[in-house]
């Protein structure tokens, strides 16, 4: 019984909290080793690294992108179109238990913005999108971790948007 359970841990920590193995720095050959079989496209002296991943509910991948070699960013982009209550409120769990074990891991983040936590369907009561949830963390062992929520909208076209983004700690376009 004590294996059952050593095993389920293993698992919900690799599937959970899959980042804590790759680091903005780590050569595309060491990726390729953590994740054996990861999907490959390659731009001129850009190389992207892309696995199927889901984080609590939200079904995407993480992107790994390469210069020269090396792992300047790492991102998940969880776009929904299908507009409804329990899709926002499905978006606002992922980025709050993300931030919640992030912050296990990574400690406090440095900064939390919490914004409208609450569906406002535009087709009801008009408006151009919001910030819901953001987390930041400034310099973790040379990182710059951003996670956040939100409800984009503009011209009669809305999505949610959950995205979990790490840059190297001297990215320029951070905020």
């Amino acid at each position: 019984m004590k294996n059952i359970f050593t095993f389920l841990f293993f698992i919900a920590c690799t599937v959970s909290f899959c980042q804590s193995k790759v680091t903005i720095g780590i050569s595309l050959d060491s990726v390729k080793k953590i994740y054996p079989g990861i999907k490959e496209e390659t731009f001129k002296r850009t190389t992207i690294l892309t696995r199927p991943e889901t984080l609590y509910g939200l079904d995407d991948e993480w992107g790994y992108r390469f210069d020269n070699g090396k792992l300047d960013w790492i991102f998940f982009d969880k776009y929904i179109d299908t507009l409804s209550e329990k899709n926002f409120k499905l978006c606002l769990s992922a980025a709050q238990k993300i931030i919640k074990e992030y912050s296990k891991a990574y400690g406090k983040p440095d900064t939390t913005i919490k914004c409208n936590t609450n569906f406002v369907d535009p087709y009801k009561k008009h408006h151009w999108g919001y910030n819901v949830l953001e987390a930041r963390w400034k310099n973790y062992k040379g990182m710059k971790i951003k996670v956040e929520f939100t409800f984009m909208g503009g011209k009669g076209e809305y999505h949610f948007l959950v995205k979990v983004n790490y840059f190297g700690k001297d990215y320029p376009y951070y905020n």
